[in-house]
């Protein structure tokens, strides 16, 4: 009787460890840039540049083929015509540079007017660059004509965006929860007046709330809510799709809603990593590029709206170094015979595991790539305003943002739970029966 007993122990044992689902943990992984060799023939002489085509890790758009995000070697002291093995880009030499670009939102849909005013605001295109990868929303001069250029100088990131296949039905009493701390709540849904009393919260506390018409008669700008900063520039907006009345209660049905985080403030002189800040235009040393893209608008000039940051030290080009830059981007040097020198420019990321079983999957809402706005960014002014600190991307990133990290779930099932069971039982009868 005692080795039945053990036996069923045993297999008690196997049974709770088959069905305990494999530990989850972070997944990271590394992306690399094309690899500069100074022995390659077709390696250019004087300055170097990897742009979102030669680096992935860059934010890029695909479609047209627009990006924002160059790091430029301005080989100003050095004898060789290219970069070679020991030779030294001197401070400043070191250029990061972000052009934001102008790109249609996704509210209306396939509305062909040239503005979406909703309270003042254009709501219509957004200024859009990547910082060292992630993808940011760029604050406007003038949030009702985005025309007058943008301040790449205020940033933030995209917490959530979606368009007409995006729709969420709510009842009275629903609360959304968004994405960072906010929520929308439907406090109440009038059928017969087709109206919608919305409240916005933030961790909870009211925000704002309003009164929105779902009424079809109107524009889709009348039917639009919308809550700004007070500068105008656009926080969340939602659009009302239909109002209906159910079986039992009433609902209301939402599109292309929009949320973004807070304003990150850059100042000149901030320093990134191995950057500072030197300045918001393009300097005249890296003019006439033509980067990453046949969209017409990666072109940078003098003078141009662009985040701008140069190298705050010496850097010395030996053989196998990591360089760090900022984050997780960070140069390799491999070591090779003099004088021919080999680098890579590399990005670290990392898919996070759930904290807990209760984690669920999030699904980042990709920004689509069609209708992009190319405008001329040179000669705008630039206002700042001191808030926060700048993070930073996962494309992927999205924002999000992503956040930039993505989450994961694990799917593992217990192997041969069913055999495992069916064994047991037959183990125990056979027990009973002897005994």
């Amino acid at each position: 009787m005692n080795k039945i007993k053990e036996a069923i122990l045993i297999f008690l044992v196997i049974l709770l460890l088959a069905m305990a689902p494999a530990s989850a943990s972070d997944v990271s992984y590394n992306i690399r840039s094309t690899v500069y060799d100074s022995s390659d023939s077709p390696t250019p002489a004087g300055d170097f540049y990897w742009d979102a085509s030669t680096f992935s890790g860059f934010w890029y758009q695909i479609k047209p083929g627009l990006s924002s995000e160059v790091l430029y070697f301005h080989n100003s002291v050095n004898a060789s015509s290219t970069m070679k093995l020991g030779d030294r880009i001197a401070e400043g030499d070191l250029y990061y540079v972000s052009k934001p670009q102008m790109k249609k939102t996704k509210i209306g849909g396939m509305d062909d007017e040239s503005t979406f005013i909703v309270d003042g605001v254009d709501l219509k295109k957004y200024y859009l660059m990547g910082f060292f990868g992630a993808q940011h929303v760029v604050m406007p001069e003038d949030p009702a004509t985005l025309s007058a250029g943008c301040q790449p100088d205020r940033i933030a990131k995209i917490l959530m965006e979606t368009d007409d296949s995006g729709k969420k039905q709510m009842f009275p009493g629903d609360t959304w929860e968004l994405a960072g701390g906010w929520s929308l709540v439907v406090q109440q849904v009038d059928v017969e007046g087709k109206k919608v009393w919305l409240q916005l919260n933030k961790d909870g506390v009211e925000i704002d709330s309003a009164v929105v018409s779902g009424d079809a008669e109107l524009t889709n700008t009348e039917r639009t809510y919308l809550h700004k900063d007070a500068d105008d520039n656009p926080v969340f907006y939602c659009y009302v799709d239909s109002v209906f009345r159910g079986a039992t209660d009433d609902f209301v049905v939402f599109k292309y809603t929009f949320l973004r985080g807070d304003i990150t403030t850059i100042q000149t002189g901030d320093s990134y990593g191995a950057f500072d800040v030197e300045g918001f235009e393009v300097p005249a040393v890296i003019s006439g590029i033509n980067y990453a893209g046949s969209g017409g608008g990666t072109k940078l000039n003098t003078g141009d709206d662009a985040l701008v940051m140069s190298s705050s030290k010496d850097i010395d080009l030996d053989g196998k170094k990591t360089i760090d830059l900022y984050g997780n981007m960070y140069l390799k040097t491999e070591d090779t015979s003099s004088p021919v020198l080999k680098m890579t420019l590399w990005m670290k990321k990392t898919i996070k595991a759930p904290a807990s079983a209760e984690t669920k999957v999030v699904e980042e809402e990709t920004v689509k790539e069609d209708d992009v706005v190319v405008v001329d960014l040179a000669g705008t002014s630039n206002e700042k305003e001191n808030t926060a600190s700048v993070d930073d991307r996962m494309e992927s990133v999205p924002a999000s943002d992503a956040g930039d990290e993505a989450v994961v779930e694990s799917s593992v099932k217990a192997p041969g739970f069913e055999l495992l069971i069916g064994l047991l039982g037959l183990l125990v009868a056979a027990g009973l029966r002897k005994y």
